[in-house]
Formats: C-alpha cells, sequence, structure tokens
C-alpha cells in the first residue's frame, strides 16, 4: 500500500499543477472571449466589477478559489457574478489535467496509450515540454474560440494565430531536443522526405508574398465590405457578393500554391533526408496547410455554388491551428467528425423544441462543432482509433496507433 501510494504521489501532485495551470488559463481565457470581440486590451484595464467599476484584488482574480470566497457576489455593490467564469477556468483544468493523465499517468502499452503516451513516456515531461505546451495551447484556444463563435459567430485571428505560432515553434524546438525515432512514433507525422519539406517552405514563402502584396493593396481584402451590410442588432448579413469575394480569395492563394508546388519539384532532385530538426518544423508546416486548405477548399467551392459565405475565415484559421499542433492528418479526421456533432445538435434542439412546445430553435456557428471534434481527436484518440477499426479494418489494426497506420501516406 505504502510503494502504491509513493508512485502515484508525483502522479497526483503533477495534475494537481497541471489543472491549477489549466485553471489560470482558463481565468485568461474569460477575459479574452469577452474582451478582444470589442477591441479591448486583455492586459489592461485590470479586472474589475462590471457594475460598479471596483478593482479586485488579488485573491479575487484567484481561479474558482476568488469566486468561492466573494460566494458569486462583487464585495461592494453585492452584484451576482456569473457562475460561467468559475466553470471556464475548471472545464479548462479539467482538459489540461486529462491530457496531462493520458500522456503521462497510464499505462503507455494499454488501451490509453494510444493517446501517444509511449512517446511522452519514454522521453519524459521534460524533454516533452514544447509538445505539451503545444497541445494545452491548442485546446485553450479552442474553448476561447468556442466561447468567443457562440457570442458573435466570429473567431478573432488572434484566438487562432497564438496556437498556430506557438506549434510551430514548439515542434522545431522538439525537434532539436528529442530525436524522432522508432519504436515509439513521433507524436505527428514527420516530413521526412525533402519534397514534403521543400513543399512547405514554398507554401510558407508564398504565404508571406501574399500577406506582403494584401497590406500592399495590390491584393484586395475578401468581405472588406461586409459590414456594410449587417443591420442594427444584428451580427450576420445578407451578404450578396459572396462569389466575387471567393474569386479575391482564389487569386491570394494564387501564390502560396504556386510556390509549394515549385518547391515540392524542386525537392524531388535533392538526395538523403532533412535534418531531423526541419522533419519537425514541416510536420507542423504540412498539418497547418492541410488543415487550413481543406477548410478554405470547401469554403470556396461551397460559397460559389450557393452565392453566399458557407463558412467564416476563423474556421480555416481554426483548422490550421489545429494542424500546425497536431500535424496533418487529425484535422482531416476532425473534419470529417464535425458534420456528426451539428446533427446531434440539430436532434437535441428539436427535441428540446418538442419538450418546450416551441418552434424556436438556437442556431450556433460551425465552429464550435470543429473545436469539439478537434477536441475528441486528442482526447478520445483510441475511441476513434476503435471506430476507424470497424470502418477500415484493412488501415487500423488493434495494436498500432493511427499514426503508425497512415504512415504509409505521408
Amino acid at each position: 500500500m505504502n510503494d502504491t501510494l509513493l508512485i502515484w504521489i508525483p502522479h497526483l501532485l503533477g495534475l494537481g499543477f497541471i489543472f491549477a495551470f489549466g485553471a489560470c488559463v482558463g481565468s485568461f481565457i474569460n477575459v479574452v472571449s469577452l474582451r478582444i470581440p470589442e477591441g479591448m486590451s486583455v492586459i489592461s484595464p485590470p479586472s474589475r466589477c462590471s457594475i460598479c467599476g471596483r478593482r479586485l484584488t488579488w485573491y479575487e482574480n484567484l481561479p474558482v478559489i476568488g469566486w468561492l470566497i466573494a460566494l458569486g457576489r462583487c464585495w461592494s455593490c453585492k452584484t451576482h457574478i456569473s457562475f460561467r467564469y468559475p466553470a471556464v477556468e475548471i472545464i479548462t483544468g479539467g482538459l489540461f489535467a486529462a491530457y496531462y493523465a493520458a500522456v503521462f499517468v497510464a499505462d503507455p502499452y494499454g488501451w490509453l496509450g494510444r493517446f501517444g503516451g509511449s512517446w511522452f513516456q519514454s522521453q519524459g515531461f521534460i524533454a516533452t515540454i514544447p509538445a505539451f505546451a503545444a497541445i494545452v495551447a491548442l485546446l485553450a484556444a479552442l474553448f476561447a474560440a468556442t466561447l468567443t463563435d457562440l457570442r458573435t459567430f466570429s473567431i478573432p485571428l488572434s484566438i487562432t494565430l497564438t496556437p498556430t505560432i506557438i506549434g510551430l515553434v514548439a515542434w522545431t524546438a522538439q525537434g532539436m531536443i528529442t530525436s524522432p525515432t522508432r519504436p515509439q512514433p513521433w507524436p505527428i507525422p514527420l516530413a521526412e522526405s525533402w519534397p514534403s519539406c521543400a513543399a512547405v517552405i514554398g507554401g510558407g514563402c508564398g504565404t508571406a508574398i501574399s500577406l506582403l502584396l494584401l497590406a500592399k493593396g495590390i491584393f484586395l481584402r475578401s468581405f472588406s465590405d461586409y459590414h456594410e451590410y449587417v443591420k442594427e442588432g444584428e451580427v450576420l448579413a445578407d451578404y450578396p457578393h459572396a462569389r466575387r469575394e471567393m474569386r479575391r480569395e482564389l487569386v491570394f492563394l494564387l501564390p502560396i500554391v504556386a510556390l509549394a508546388m515549385a518547391g515540392f519539384f524542386v525537392g524531388r532532385g535533392m538526395e538523403g533526408f532533412p535534418p531531423k530538426v526541419l522533419q519537425s518544423l514541416g510536420g507542423a508546416g504540412l498539418g497547418y496547410f492541410a488543415g487550413a486548405g481543406i477548410m478554405w477548399f470547401v469554403r470556396i467551392l461551397a460559397s460559389l455554388i450557393k452565392g453566399v459565405e458557407a463558412m467564416g475565415m476563423g474556421d480555416v484559421h481554426l483548422m490550421g491551428a489545429a494542424g500546425a499542433t497536431l500535424g496533418w492528418i487529425d484535422p482531416v479526421v476532425a473534419f470529417f467528425l464535425a458534420p456528426f456533432s451539428g446533427l446531434a445538435w440539430v436532434a437535441i434542439s428539436g427535441v428540446w423544441g418538442s419538450v418546450r412546445k416551441s418552434s424556436s430553435r438556437r442556431e450556433i456557428p460551425y465552429g464550435p462543432h470543429l473545436a469539439l471534434a478537434i477536441v475528441a481527436v486528442v482526447l478520445l484518440r483510441p475511441v476513434i482509433i476503435d471506430a476507424g477499426r470497424l470502418l477500415f479494418p484493412g488501415l487500423i489494426s488493434a495494436n498500432t496507433s493511427l499514426h503508425e497506420r497512415l504512415d504509409r501516406f505521408k
């Protein structure tokens, strides 16, 4: 019994620390989801009561504990403080702790080991901090994007750009710290060949060129006049020029696609293998272009067919962030899972409307469905692998990870 307790003490301490850290991040998510859509700074002014304006003390800002100490009310004006604040902190802490438990506590060779725990545990927590930080940063960004999208029907670029940059930097650092070796598979698919690495480099250069031309006014920003069609009190508009705007976006994509293809063909003439650091960075870059690319393709195609904006650019950036963090396979899987979340919401809201005898239905944007699908891929990986075994028995076996079995497609 004592030996068992000694074994579990480090795990419990680790879980407690990660939960507390996640709760602090959840407190920041509350600020981000409320202030960024309003164009406010997330740093200034400091947190204060929204009614009387009293600045909160340091202990009132403590995640969860501060709300409990105040009994859910402002100490000055006694205004009720929404339970939303501690709930977001608890959920974020729970997401962080759940992922930590999956990759560092669970048996790496058991059912839960298919989370990727074999690699994380073989390398140790210190050596895998960049990878772990990138994934929990993505989970936090998905939560912040969901809260913002539900309220404003938009996802600010700053929310999705942050995990994208963290993912690219983290996997570059991870490639410097640990070598992508077998038998434990690297957590994300690598860009193991020169053609794939060169394609990512070319695509990155194309992205920089397109952004520069956009900043110079040579490329026109799509939907720049959208706000003129939004009626007072509404967040969405019946915008009549969606097909025109898709042509602008296609022009923006031309340098990216052209230079990515050029890089691929240049890479075919190069011998040997890229450095391990470049393989890791290339894997994150491939993920970014795959995640953003599949959503952008659907956005453009559906908008051209329907004549209305099919989905927002925030969804494109969200999937790009997921790809930069998880590699190219996971966002593709999430893309096909998201519609099931949407169908489930339609069914649930329909049943709820019948119970309440109301014809009204709460419509929600597509971003939260994408976010939920990505979280499912991260935290329910063994379930998805088992479902994949049933649907594609020749592709995914019982004893190998999804990344290993799909390695042939890289």
